[in-house]
Parts: structure tokens; sequence; C-alpha cells
């Protein structure tokens, strides 16, 4: 995919590490994901049945790094969603069932980010914790 005929940061980006991916949304992050299994398969979109794409190993190197790197985000979103869940009333119950935790495991994994934030944020989400 392009921006106004660039290319993006994500699509041209040589990915050997996390700390190489770009700033990009997890869909995006899991397109270009796709499209590197996609090689290492030898079936690209697009592409007609007889034409072949060989890939090499740095395919499936930058298959590993996206699904990592999707891994962190989605991680670091958790606990922000966690506060709009308890926001608009949702229970550590059903934040626990969300999310494939204990209600416990939910409450900690929150509350310890919580005292990551600072004091007037940190006061209003440990008061959500309950």
């Amino acid at each position: 995919m392009t921006s106004e005929g660039k290319p993006r940061a994500l699509d041209v980006a040589e990915l050997t590490a996390p700390g190489d991916v770009p700033s990009a949304d997890v869909v995006e992050m899991a397109h270009r994901r796709r499209r590197h299994q996609d090689r290492i398969a030898g079936t690209v979109r697009g592409l007609p049945p007889e034409e072949t794409v060989t890939a090499d190993g740095s395919d499936a190197i930058a298959a590993l790094v996206l699904g990592t790197a999707i891994t962190v985000q989605i991680s670091d979103e958790q606990s922000p969603l966690m506060r709009q869940a308890l926001q608009h009333g949702r229970t550590w119950s059903e934040i626990a069932t969300a999310t494939g935790l204990t209600p416990d495991q939910a409450r900690a994994a929150y509350t310890a980010w919580a005292d990551t934030l600072d004091d007037s944020d940190r006061a209003e989400a440990l008061d959500l914790a309950g």
C-alpha cells in the first residue's frame, strides 16, 4: 500500500528486530506480516498461479518481528481498554473473561499499569479498580 504514491515507512523497512518496525497500527502490521507469510508459502495474492515468488529467510524473520511488534502493541493497549470498560460500568469478571485472565490477574495487571501513571491519572485509575 502506498500513501499519495509514496511507499509507507512500514512497507520499505528492513525488519530484523522489533525496534525496526516503524510506527504503524496493528492492522497495517498484520497485512505486512501476511505478505511475508504468503511469500514463504509461495502464494502471493494478485499474481497468476504460474508466477512463483521465492522467499528467503528474511521473510520468516520479518514475519516473526511483526508478530512480536503486534503482540507488544496489543499488550500496551490492554490496560487503557480495561480502564474504559471500568468507566462504562463493566465488572472485573467481564474484563477477565474478555482477556482470558482471572479477575484477580486482570485487576493486578491493571493496577500495575495504573501505578505508572502521573498522580492525577493514577488516582482516578486506581479508584476505578475498586
